[in-house]
This record gives C-alpha cells, structure tokens and sequence, in this order.
C-alpha cells in the first residue's frame, strides 16, 4: 500500500560543502582502512612501484598507488588519490557528514571553514569510503 505524504511547510535543500583534506587525514584515514577496514575482502595491499613514505598507509596521500587484492576472486583493484578523493566525497554525500569539522579560532568562533576529521572516521567508515573510491558503491559487508 503507497502512502501518501501531506504538504508540510518545509522545502529540501541541496548544499554543496567545500570540506579541506589534509594528506595526513588522508594517511589516518589508509590507515584505519588497511588495519581492519577492509581486511575482510582484501587479502592484501601491494604498494605499486617505490614506497613514496615509511608505511603503505602513506603511499596515496603522495600521490602513489595502491593495489588491493580482492580476498574470493581473483581480482585486484588500483586506488589512487583522485579516486580516494572521490570516495571520500561520495561518502560525505551519502550523509555521512559526521567527520566533517567546523573550524573554530583561539576563542571558539567559527572561521567558516570545515575541515575532515579523521578521528571520527573508524575502521568501518574508512572501509566504505575505499569502496566508494574503487567501486562507486558499497559492495561487500
């Protein structure tokens, strides 16, 4: 059975968020995804080419790429810094807004910036921002 919705007084409206990403959230965030995030479909990450920092975690935000090796099939996929970038943007407009920052200054105002915060991105979060990044949905979980 359809229902049907009564007119309210309200309207939706669609905003665009400019939100800063810094490569060490980026690099918190690989983190959070290769230590358990993504552990349960990805078998193993393979840094492609030379390290471009001390850990794999740290490939991507310098502009390195990663392999991810699909744990059933046999598959790999290739993640770069423009497609964590989409991802991360694809996960924010999911409505997952809640590792968005609002910037403030020394006394608390608002500087009408806002900015990724990683803390409140966890191994779960981290895991369907790499699958929005490599597939453009969440897939697996």
């Amino acid at each position: 059975m359809e229902e049907k919705l009564e007119a309210v007084d309200c309207m939706v409206l669609n905003c665009a968020l400019d939100v800063r990403v810094r490569n060490e959230d980026i690099d918190d965030i690989m983190v959070s995804a290769l230590e358990g995030g993504i552990n349960y479909w990805c078998r193993k990450a393979e840094v492609k080419g030379e390290y471009l920092g001390e850990y794999a975690s740290d490939q991507i935000s310098r502009g390195g790429e990663l392999i991810l090796h699909d744990a059933e099939e046999n598959k790999s996929y290739t993640l770069s810094k423009e497609k964590f970038i989409e991802g991360l943007k694809k996960y924010i407009e999911s409505g997952n807004t809640g590792c968005i920052d609002r910037e403030t200054n020394s006394i608390g105002i608002y500087t009408g910036k806002l900015n990724i915060d990683p803390c409140n991105i966890d191994a779960g979060a981290a895991d369907c921002i790499i699958q929005y990044a490599l597939f453009g949905d969440v897939i697996y979980g």
